[in-house]
Formats: C-alpha cells, structure tokens, sequence
C-alpha cells in the first residue's frame, strides 16, 4: 500500500538559556497531511486577513480573546500534535544545546510511531532562527537521529528544511500549537497559567491506546511533570 504523504512542521515556546530563560521550555511538531494543508492556509489567511497582520505569531503580544479567535477557527483542521517539554529549573545537563538535541530526538522518536502506525511518510520543516544553528540542527537530524540504530525512530521521514515562518505560513500553525501548550505550563506575569487554548487544541494531541502521556504530551523527564496542586493553584479559571 502506498504510504500517505504529510509535512512535519516544529516550532518552540519558551526560553531554554538555562538559567536565565523561562522556567518552560516546549518544542512542538504538528503533522499535516498534505491534502488538508490548502483548507488549512486559507484559514490562516483569513485570520491574518481579520486582525491585519502580516504573520501569526502568538508570542509578540495577541491578546487573549484573539488568541481564543485564532485557535478556535483551527480546531476542527486536520492535524496532530506531538509536544516535548522541560523544566528547565529541573535540567541536570547545564547545556542548552544538547538539551535541545534530546529534546528533538524525543519529539522525533514520537512523531515517527505515529507516522509508522498511520502508513505515512513526512517531510520537516523546521522554523528558522536565521543562524547557523539552523544548519547544525538540520545536520544532526540527518547524521545523528536518523542514523543511529539506538534511536527508537521509524524509517519514515524524506526531506529536511528550515524556513522562517514569514514566509512559510503552515510554521504559524506550528507556533499556535507551542505557544498554547507552553502558555498552559508557565506562570505569566501576573501568577496564572492558561491552559484554556490548549484544552481547545487537545483532540489534536497524538494518542496511542488512548493515552496523550508520553505519546502527544511528554516531558523531557517524569519528575517533571507539574503537580496537580501548581496546575489547581496557577489556573486563571480556578475555582475556589
């Protein structure tokens, strides 16, 4: 049977200069099928097109209820979400960097089991920092990951890329999809988290024998996984 062709487009949330960044950090893959990427960039234009902006970018300021318009129009798109994250107060490994590269081979290693199970095949798209990190990054994945028989990652992934997402619009859906996810682990300024637009997008969250734990959703290690008490005490809907 001819294997189903789909696009892998990863983004991040958060700031991984241990430290010194945020205490989340979250790398996001969102696969797309390649027959509903058109249905998918014309809500995005439409979108960009009602609050006049040039390009979706969730972490330069939109405001809540924009926020909540955005991922509403999105939510019943055809994608899957596999999310990698980490506390980086809890980071033994002090070096951001190879924090990143595990990181990425964790999120890879999932995205593949769903690629396997499903009978697809994937391209990446990576979201560029305009660096030479972008080069790096794209090496290891080729020479590193995809090449290295300890890895649990399935043969199915093609061609790799890096692309900015101003000119590369399906990367804003990427970012949609991290920023939610980060937004509803790391406290804002004012003390709340808002887990509100990720609940919106969890039915996107890839499940295996119906569980997102360690499948859609896995952190970088189990003791990081917030407590029920920080999530019950930083929820901006929380009820007394």
């Amino acid at each position: 049977m001819e294997k189903k062709k789909c696009t892998v487009y990863i983004d991040e949330a958060g700031d991984l200069g241990i430290g010194r960044g945020t205490q989340w950090f979250v790398i996001t893959a969102v696969i797309v099928p390649k027959e509903s990427e058109k249905e998918i960039r014309t809500i995005l234009t439409r979108i960009k097109s009602k609050f006049n902006l040039k390009e979706i970018h969730l972490r330069k300021g939109i405001d809540f209820n924009k926020t909540s318009y955005i991922v509403a129009q999105l939510r019943n798109s055809d994608f899957v979400t596999v999310n990698v994250l980490a506390d980086t107060n809890m980071l033994s490994l002090k070096d951001s960097v190879m924090t990143y590269n595990y990181m990425c081979r964790i999120l890879l290693e999932r995205v593949s089991w769903y690629l396997r199970d499903h009978n697809m095949r994937a391209d990446i798209v990576l979201s560029s920092r305009g660096t030479g990190r972008d080069g790096e990054l794209i090496s290891y994945i080729k020479d590193k990951l995809l090449n290295y028989s300890h890895n649990e990652i399935a043969d199915v992934y093609d061609n790799i890329t890096s692309k900015t997402a101003a000119c590369w619009d399906m990367l804003q859906l990427a970012d949609i999809c991290a920023t939610s996810m980060f937004r509803a682990y790391e406290v804002n300024a004012y003390g709340f988290i808002l887990p509100c637009h990720m609940s919106n997008l969890r039915d996107h969250i890839y499940q295996r024998n119906g569980s997102i734990d360690k499948y859609g959703l896995k952190f970088y290690s189990d003791d990081m996984k917030p407590s029920t008490q920080y999530l019950h005490e930083h929820r901006i809907c929380n009820k007394k």
